[in-house]
């Protein structure tokens, strides 16, 4: 009973992990002190639809961090490497442009974040949209991708606002509702 006990925690603890990984995104850099090893630096790997995979890659130290994508095609040949914007976080997949996020905090506490698209036929910029707001990649869908928006209050005890948005393969945005 005990050795069944043991194996099915075991497992469970195995499942926790594996769900944890799943979906995995570029979170940014690591945090302060820590050395990258030219590891994927808890970076991402997604894979396209003819195959090709794409590589995030976190490097440097002491506060100084450079993420690339690296495009590595079906033969195991790397088509590009592309910089990301410092301080790029997630990374999606929707039709043929990688979608990252940066934010910045202007000193009077608003918020805005740029999406830029990189192309994956090239490695270059596709598009780029700044966006009022604290925007979090959310998933893909044939033509673009889902992100949620959150616009701080603008005074103390106000209240913030969350939207769900829908940002075409273009940079378009197609829909906005308020969650």
């Amino acid at each position: 009973m005990k050795r069944v006990s043991i194996v099915a925690l075991a497992l469970l603890t195995f499942a926790a992990v594996a769900s944890a990984h799943d979906g995995m995104s570029l979170q940014g850099a690591p945090p302060p002190g820590m050395e990258m090893d030219g590891g994927f630096g808890g970076g991402d790997l997604i894979v396209g639809s003819d195959g090709t995979v794409y590589l995030a890659k976190t490097t440097g130290t002491n506060g100084a961090y450079t993420t690339t994508v690296t495009a590595v095609s079906t033969t195991g040949a790397t088509a590009w490497t592309a910089t990301l914007p410092a301080g790029a976080r997630g990374l999606a997949l929707p039709g043929n442009n990688l979608i990252t996020a940066t934010e910045t905090t202007a000193t009077d506490g608003s918020v805005t974040t740029t999406l830029t698209a990189i192309s994956t036929f090239s490695g270059s910029v596709a598009w780029t949209k700044t966006i009022s707001g604290r925007a979090a990649l959310g998933g893909t869908f044939n033509g673009g991708t889902y992100f949620v928006l959150v616009v701080p209050a603008a005074t103390s005890g106000g209240t913030a606002t969350r939207s769900l948005v829908a940002i075409g393969s273009d940079g378009t945005t197609l829909w906005t509702i308020s969650i």
